[in-house]
């Protein structure tokens, strides 16, 4: 299948598209898909859902996200993007080759084992939720998909090695934004004013000191990137805004962890007579591998060249949505490569994923 899965994996690079702005990369896989014998279904704005139907009570599933990222592609390949601005850095397309190409190995199956399969497309990975969306169309209760299962390409990993570990494999997380409310005044009259610069410093300060003591002993990250404040050198700051990122493996300490954060932005504002608000978004779920599909994973991996995690990963995954329907796992296929995902120089041989297409072949037969 190598040479399916190439064919489809540089077709869909040259035609990368955005969160749910997916119309090119939608016509190619449906026009794929009509190649094989599976019932097509649309599902929430530009994803597929392929029901491959062996005649069986329940249903396992493979997910395979769609959108690309938002940047100016120097690969230098001979495939490269079509679409300025847009790659996809993040191998996005080489989860929907695998797919894809599993769709035809399934085509040519008379009889299957336990179960019938589900091969679900997603868009907007990266952003917007995608997993969500999808999930609203009910598609796990319409075929009963008793489990479900994704990959996801890695460099740091040798090339067609299979990479996982049961439990926590990837964070729950949320943006964080921090609001700091002041008082402009002049400088020369600074005791006229509240200073919402040094409040939100003081804030910052305070909170990543007493977050990182209070839970050392907890996986997690609280970690900010951006700091504005203010329009000019001479006037006090009525309003500063610090975004940053808050992760972590356990809900109940990340919820623990958002009110904390909270109490302390309190405290400081009251000392400063401001008021700073620190706002959260829904974020993702943690990826939680279930015990007994890591098992099914290594018999059906059997053969194959296979690592098990030491660690999680910090990183964050919409795939964790399913896992609130259904068991499943989420796993990684070596690449091996010196480019990291999310580069604009992302590039890699396509020869590895075979085997992400054989753990899914296997892992379908083991169901």
């Amino acid at each position: 299948m190598l040479d399916t899965i190439i064919r489809i994996r540089r077709a869909l690079h040259q035609i990368p598209e955005l969160g749910y702005e997916l119309e090119k990369t939608q016509k190619y896989v449906i026009d794929e898909l009509k190649k094989t014998t599976a019932k097509l279904d649309i599902a929430a704005p530009s994803g597929v859902i392929a029901f491959f139907d062996f005649g069986k009570e329940e249903s396992i599933a493979f997910r395979a996200d769609m959108d690309a990222l938002p940047m100016e592609e120097k690969s230098g390949v001979p495939f490269a993007s079509c679409h300025t601005g847009k790659m996809h850095a993040c191998g996005h397309d080489g989860h929907m080759a695998i797919l894809l190409s599993f769709a035809h190995v399934l085509s040519n199956r008379k009889t299957a084992s336990n179960k019938n399969a589900v091969l679900v497309f997603q868009p907007a990975e990266e952003a917007g939720n995608g997993a969500k969306k999808m999930l609203e169309t009910d598609f796990m209760e319409k075929y009963n998909v008793t489990e479900i299962y994704a990959l996801h390409v890695e460099p740091s990993i040798p090339k067609g090695t299979i990479a996982a570990k049961s439990g926590a494999f990837m964070a729950r997380s949320c943006e964080i934004h921090v609001f700091g409310y002041g008082k402009s005044a002049h400088i020369a009259k600074a005791h006229e004013g509240i200073d919402a610069l040094e409040m939100s410093a003081r804030f910052y300060l305070r909170a990543m000191d007493e977050i990182e003591a209070k839970y050392k002993t907890e996986p997690h990250l609280f970690k900010f990137g951006r700091f504005v404040s203010g329009n000019a050198n001479n006037v006090l700051s009525p309003l500063t805004q610090i975004d940053g990122s808050l992760r972590a493996f356990d809900d109940e300490v990340f919820k623990n962890m958002k009110n904390d954060i909270q109490k302390i932005a309190d405290e400081t504002a009251k000392a400063y007579g401001g008021r700073i608000e620190a706002v959260t978004d829904e974020g993702y779920p943690p990826v939680i591998n279930s015990a007994s599909c890591y098992t099914r994973l290594k018999k059906a991996s059997k053969g194959l060249p296979f690592t098990e995690l030491k660690a999680p990963y910090m990183t964050a995954e919409d795939f964790s949505c399913y896992l609130k329907h259904a068991p499943g796992l989420m796993f990684n296929i070596g690449i091996g490569t010196e480019t990291e995902l999310h580069s604009n120089a992302f590039r890699f041989d396509e020869d590895g994923l075979v085997n992400g297409l054989k753990a899914f072949i296997g892992l379908f037969d083991e169901a």
